[in-house]
């Protein structure tokens, strides 16, 4: 175990261009033009990385931000291994955690736009041995089941009494058994990650085959996200280039400031077969970017299956659809797993996409970094008058 030293902060930069064409003088009036606009974005967000990493003690952090008036800017920030300093790198791949839940709301959706199965069938018949609150599909996509979470904070806190453990779905929501219901299905709204188990199993019944393949073969493929990926559920790895993951002690309650703040602790091989569809993805920030645009735009859906997923409840702690929220003025998800926090939106005023991942759980006082970054970077960086 170890501290984070401010020391092993190194920084790395990059920014890319984009190409003009025509005579030299035009090129070169060009090119000029678009150093400017990203050195702009560089001197906004810069300033926001450096400072939060040492606010809320993250080891390291990737984050790119596409703005259609001002270039893209990608940074990779402090390190990817607390033992090595070896630096961070743009290309490292994250764990994603609750991002993985508009991948699986997707093939959901797309499934229900084939035909499957209607959003508004009921769950029960899926699960009969499981109370499932009288709910259906698109209850459980949108967060307003009322079916309990198999995540409360003493299951988070066990995982780190058997991290090797793997999971399987089913016995994910047998930990629910006798839980009583959070209210009356649609009568409010709770965010559960039972829902996103259970979608993922459904998903898996109507499409014939693994929840990864499915999500492969219907995303990552034709977006050419080839960074994704879903492992299999004994997968405990990342490919490589990652960064590590870290977790401020064992557990994920951790003790507020002025409490000692715990030592760091590499949790990076943790099983993840625990978040299932509702957390296990990984991803490079690059396809992050791509996804981010995609999901608000809605390539992979027909207008009116998008417009399902756009139609958002607004009862509960963030304006929720189908599996996309609403984050500070920004759409799309945040992550949380163990070792890990990321975030991928796009802003609607203007289509700016922002992705942040940070390798580490959360803040030493439970403040969630992404998240957080995200949205002092659109603060900095508002949307442009035409």
């Amino acid at each position: 175990m170890r501290t984070l030293a401010a020391t092993t902060l190194a920084i790395a930069v990059v920014t890319l261009t984009a190409c003009a064409s025509g005579e030299a003088g035009q090129t070169n009036s060009a090119s000029t033009e678009v150093a400017a606009t990203q050195g702009s974005l560089e001197s906004a967000i810069l300033p926001i990385v450096n400072e939060q990493m040492e606010e809320m003690g993250i080891p390291g952090v990737v984050a790119v931000v596409v703005s259609p008036d001002r270039g893209t800017y990608e940074v990779a920030a402090g390190v990817a291994n607390i033992d090595t300093n070896e630096p961070m790198k743009v290309e490292n791949h994250f764990r994603i955690g609750s991002i993985s839940k508009t991948l699986t709301a997707t093939v959901v959706l797309q499934l229900a736009q084939e035909g499957k199965f209607g959003l508004d069938d009921p769950l029960a018949p899926y699960f009969p041995a499981l109370d499932t609150n009288g709910a259906t599909i698109r209850q459980a996509l949108n967060m307003t089941s009322g079916i309990p979470t198999y995540t409360p904070d003493q299951f988070l806190n066990d995982l780190a009494n058997n991290p090797a453990r793997v999971w399987t779905p089913e016995e994910l929501l047998a930990t629910t058994v006798g839980q009583p219901a959070e209210f009356a299905a649609g009568d409010g709204w709770d965010y559960s990650n039972t829902n996103y188990v259970m979608l993922g199993l459904i998903a898996e019944q109507h499409g014939g085959a693994s929840l990864g393949k499915l999500v492969a073969d219907r995303i990552f493929t034709p977006l050419q996200m080839t960074g994704c990926s879903m492992p299999a559920q004994a997968d405990s790895t990342i490919p490589a280039p990652y960064s590590h993951g870290y977790q401020y002690g064992p557990t994920w309650d951790n003790p507020s400031p002025p409490a000692p703040k715990p030592d760091l602790i590499d949790v990076t091989n943790f099983n993840p077969s625990w978040g299932f569809g509702a957390g296990e993805a990984i991803c490079t920030a690059a396809d992050m970017a791509i996804w981010a645009r995609a999901l608000v735009a809605g390539d992979l859906l027909d207008p009116e299956m998008q417009g399902e997923r756009l139609d958002f409840v607004t009862e509960g702690a963030m304006p929720y659809g189908l599996g996309i929220a609403k984050l500070n003025g920004l759409t799309g998800h945040q992550g949380h797993i163990t070792g890990y926090q990321t975030q991928t939106s796009s802003r609607a005023s203007d289509g700016t996409v922002i992705v942040v991942l940070t390798n580490v759980t959360q803040a030493p006082d439970g403040e969630l970094p992404a998240t957080k970054i995200s949205e002092l970077i659109s603060r900095a960086i508002p949307a442009q008058d035409k």
